[in-house]
């Protein structure tokens, strides 16, 4: 994918609500998404960044409004949804890195079991990522033996997988 915003949007929120019992987190979010747009979403603890991430790819459902990526509405279930989710990248706040493999094996495993790369292909794009984020050389080591912020990189670096 190049970097040039061209066509229709990717994702767009239109109307999006969202509600824990009575806390009213997304409050109308409306936001398009070009092909290659680079989005920062900032705000203080609290105020639904998470929940907005989580609504693009279904992890958690929305109350209200609609969501579409690449021009259809999101799936609610099945292969299609699963599909989605294999196609979008997501990093949490708590990386979720599994602690007993390594940063590669963390990087690849996603390419392997879900998208069925073989898994010499995998190896060599996923150390070209831990490269991209300057971690190439501690992809031999298991999270517990990287800092946090070499951890979150690796958790990038997945997403990117």
């Amino acid at each position: 994918m190049d970097d040039v915003t061209t066509g229709d949007p990717l994702i767009v929120l239109d109307g999006v609500n969202k509600w824990f019992g009575p806390l009213h987190v997304l409050d109308d979010v409306s936001l398009s998404v070009e092909r290659g747009e680079v989005v920062v979403v900032i705000g203080p603890s609290g105020s639904g960044k998470s929940t907005l991430c989580r609504t693009i790819n279904r992890l958690e459902p929305i109350d209200k409004g609609t969501i579409t990526f690449d021009g259809q509405p999101l799936p609610a279930e099945g292969k299609p949804l699963a599909k989605l989710r294999s196609e979008v990248g997501m990093v949490f706040q708590s990386f979720n890195l599994f602690a007993h493999k390594t940063i590669l094996e963390n990087v690849t495993l996603g390419p392997v079991k879900v998208r069925k790369e073989k898994p010499a292909a995998a190896r060599e794009r996923g150390l070209a990522l831990l490269d991209r984020v300057g971690i190439a050389n501690q992809a031999d080591k298991y999270p517990a033996q990287l800092s946090g912020g070499q951890q979150q990189r690796a958790a990038i670096a997945r997403a990117l997988a």
